[in-house]
C-alpha cells in the first residue's frame, strides 16, 4: 500500500503551510494534506537529529528538531488528521482501517521516531527508586502482517527510550506475514541495529505459539513482551525490571496509555487507579482500585497487584515461565492466554503487579484484524477458554460453561491432561483460593439464589429475560437456550444482575444500571411459591406484559408476573442463611 500510495502523491510547498498552520492551532492539531505524503515519510525523518547516547537510569534527553524544518505532524504525540480527500484517498483510507483495524494512512504520515511527553509522576523519577544494576531483556514482539509505520516505530521507540545496557536484543517474530514490507524491507531497514533480530516462523503458528517461539530463541533471563502496536514512553523499562529483579516470581506489568486509532494521538490514562479483573463469560475488564478489599500501596505509583493481566504487555523471569509451563501449546491462534497465565501464576506460588511507572502506549483498534480475519474465530477464543477451564478453574468452570449454554455445549477442546499434569506436579492451589485470596472482589456465583434463565410465565414459558448490553433497557425474547445476554444472576443481596450491571427501579424508569451494592432501587425479592421478582422499595412487582417489562401491582394470580429461574437454590437466600 505504501508503495502504491507513494506513487500517487506528488510534493507541493502547501503542504508545508498548511503543516505549520495546523501545529500552531490550541488544540495542536495537525492537519495534513495528504497528496504530500510521499515527500512527508521520507522528510520527518531528516527532521529528527541523533540524540545522545542514554544515560543508564532516569533521565532523558529529548530528541531535538531541526529548527530548519517545520514541526513535523505527530510530534509529541499530538492528533493528526487529514484536510478533505479525494475518493481515491479516502479508499486507501478505508482499506487501512480494514487491513489494519485503524488509519494507517495518518500512522504513515507520522515518523517512526516521533518523540512523546514524559508523563511519568515525579515518584518515579527520585534517586534510588530502582536497583543500581538491573539484569538485562530479551524483548519479544510477534507480528503478522502488522502495518510498516506503526511496527518499526514500536521498534524505534525501544532503542530511542530504553538504556542500551538493558536491552540484550529484541527479537521480533514474523508469524508467516506475507505482506513485502515484512521481508527484505524489514531486513534492510534493521540490519544496522545488531540488537534487532528477525525470527521467521516456517508457518503460521498464531500469536501465542509464535511468543513461545519467541520466547525459546531469546538469550536473556529476564523476557519482556510487547504487542507490535506500541510506543514505549520515557522510563518505561527500568521500573518493570526492577519488579521482576527484586521478585524472580512475579509478572510485571506496564500501565498502557492509549494511541487512538483514529487520529494517532497519545491519550494517557489514570492506570495507577485501575486492576484487571475477568467476568463469567471469560472477558477481560477493568476495575476500580478503590473498590478492591486488599489493602493498598502506601503510594499511589508503587506496583499493586492484579488479579488478571490485561494482555501481551509484561516482563517475566524465564525460570518462572518455563515452571508454570509457558503457555498452553494446544490454544489456537489468540484468546484466553492472559487468563491461563494469570490463573496459574497466582494459584501456584507466583504473583503480578501492575507498575504505574512504566508507561508504554497502546493503539486502541476497532478490531483486532490478527483474530478477526480467521475462520470461526469465536469458536477459535471459545476452545481456548475451554481447555484453560478445563485445568484451572476446577467446579467454577461450570459458571463459564452456563454462559455459552452448558457443559453439552463445550465443543471440540482436545486433551488437557498434561495441563491438568503440569497443575498437580506443581502443587497448585484451588481456584476457590484464588477468588479467596486473590479476587475477593469477584461475584462469587456458587452463592447465587438464582442463575441461568429467567422464564417469564406469559403465554408459555419460552420467553426469557434479555439484556443486549446496547443499551439499558433489558427486555424479554424467545429463549435461545445459548446462555449470552441470557444468563442472570439473582444474588443473596437481592440484585437482579448480569455482567456488573442490575435490574434498577427509581419509581418511574426501570433499567439496568450498574451495580452499586446499596440495595436501594437495586433490592428485590423473590417470593418462591408464587415466582414473583418484588421491589423492596416501591412495593411493586416485574411484569411481562402487552410485549414488554413493566412494574404493576402484585397479584397473586397473573402469569405475567411469574418468573422461573433456570438453576434456584434457596439455601443461598439470607432467610436460609440466618435460620
Amino acid at each position: 500500500m505504501i508503495r502504491v500510495l507513494r506513487k500517487k502523491l506528488s510534493v507541493g510547498v502547501l503542504f508545508w503551510i498548511v503543516v505549520a498552520f495546523g501545529l500552531v492551532t490550541r488544540f495542536r492539531f495537525s492537519t495534513i494534506d495528504p497528496s504530500d505524503r510521499g515527500e512527508q515519510l521520507s522528510e520527518t525523518e531528516r527532521n529528527y537529529e541523533d540524540s545522545t547516547e542514554l544515560p543508564e537510569h532516569l533521565e532523558y534527553p529529548l530528541q531535538t528538531l531541526n529548527p530548519k524544518l517545520p514541526t513535523p505532524p505527530g510530534d509529541m504525540g499530538a492528533a493528526v488528521t487529514l484536510g478533505n480527500i479525494d475518493p481515491a484517498m479516502a479508499k486507501l483510507v478505508e482499506e487501512g482501517y480494514n487491513d489494519q483495524g485503524f488509519n494507517q494512512v495518518l500512522s504513515d504520515l507520522i515518523s517512526v521516531r516521533r518523540r512523546l511527553p514524559d508523563y511519568r509522576d515525579s515518584w518515579c523519577k527520585q534517586p534510588g527508586r530502582y536497583l543500581k544494576n538491573l539484569p538485562d531483556t530479551s524483548i519479544v514482539i510477534v507480528f503478522y502482517n502488522e502495518a510498516w509505520s506503526v511496527l518499526v516505530r514500536t521498534v524505534h521507540s525501544i532503542l530511542d527510550r530504553s538504556p542500551p545496557n538493558l536491552v540484550r536484543e529484541i527479537v521480533l517474530v514474523d508469524d508467516f506475514s506475507f505482506l513485502p514490507h515484512t521481508k527484505t524491507q524489514l531486513d534492510e531497514h534493521f540490519q544496522s541495529y545488531p540488537k534487532v533480530r528477525i525470527l521467521r516462523a516456517a508457518s503460521r503458528l498464531g500469536l501465542i505459539r509464535a511468543k513461545m517461539l519467541g520466547a525459546w530463541n531469546t538469550t536473556a533471563q529476564i523476557i519482556t513482551f510487547l504487542d507490535a502496536h506500541v510506543e514505549c514512553e520515557v522510563g518505561w523499562l527500568e521500573p518493570l525490571l526492577n519488579q521482576v529483579a527484586r521478585n524472580p516470581t512475579a509478572i510485571a506489568i506496564p500501565s498502557m496509555d492509549w494511541i487512538d486509532g483514529d487520529t494517532m494521538t497519545l491519550d494517557p490514562q489514570v492506570s495507577q487507579l485501575i486492576y484487571g479483573k475477568f467476568d463469567w463469560m471469560g472477558n477481560f475488564q477493568w476495575g476500580l482500585r478503590r473498590d478492591r478489599r486488599q489493602p493498598q500501596a502506601k503510594h499511589p505509583m508503587e506496583p499493586f497487584d492484579s488479579p488478571v493481566m490485561p494482555g501481551g504487555l509484561f516482563a517475566i523471569n524465564r525460570t518462572l515461565f518455563a515452571h508454570l509451563g509457558w503457555y498452553d501449546e494446544q490454544f489456537e491462534t489468540y484468546g484466553a492466554e492472559h487468563l491461563e497465565l494469570s490463573f496459574k501464576t497466582w494459584m501456584c506460588g507466583g504473583s503480578m503487579q501492575i507498575v504505574p511507572c512504566s508507561r508504554v502506549a497502546h493503539v486502541q483498534k476497532p478490531n483486532h484484524p490478527y483474530i478477526t480475519k480467521t475462520s470461526g474465530s469465536e469458536d477459535v477464543i471459545k476452545r481456548n477458554l475451554v481447555r484453560m477451564a478445563e485445568v484451572w478453574m476446577d467446579e467454577y468452570a461450570l459458571y463459564y460453561y452456563e454462559t455459552f449454554g452448558g457443559p453439552d455445549k463445550r465443543g471440540d477442546f482436545g486433551d488437557v491432561s498434561s495441563r491438568k499434569q503440569l497443575r498437580q506436579h506443581l502443587n497448585c492451589k484451588s481456584f476457590r483460593w484464588y477468588l479467596e485470596n486473590v479476587f475477593p472482589e469477584q461475584f462469587d456465583p456458587s452463592r447465587a439464589v438464582g442463575r441461568g434463565e429467567f422464564r417469564n410465565g406469559e403465554n408459555g414459558t419460552d420467553r426469557c429475560l434479555d439484556w443486549p448490553l446496547a443499551r439499558n433497557q433489558c427486555g424479554v425474547t424467545s429463549c435461545h437456550g445459548r446462555g449470552r445476554h441470557q444468563m442472570w444472576y439473582f444474588t443473596r443481596e437481592g440484585e437482579i444482575t448480569r455482567k456488573d450491571h442490575c435490574l434498577d427501579y427509581d419509581g418511574k424508569t426501570l433499567e439496568m444500571n450498574r451495580c452499586h451494592q446499596m440495595g436501594g432501587n437495586q433490592l428485590w425479592e423473590y417470593a418462591e411459591k408464587t415466582q414473583q421478582f418484588r421491589h423492596f422499595l416501591s412495593k411493586k412487582c416485574l411484569e411481562f406484559s402487552e410485549g414488554k417489562l413493566n412494574m404493576k401491582k402484585c397479584m397473586k394470580s397473573g402469569s405475567g408476573q411469574k418468573w422461573i429461574i433456570q438453576h434456584y437454590n434457596v439455601s443461598n437466600s439470607i432467610k436460609a442463611i440466618m435460620s
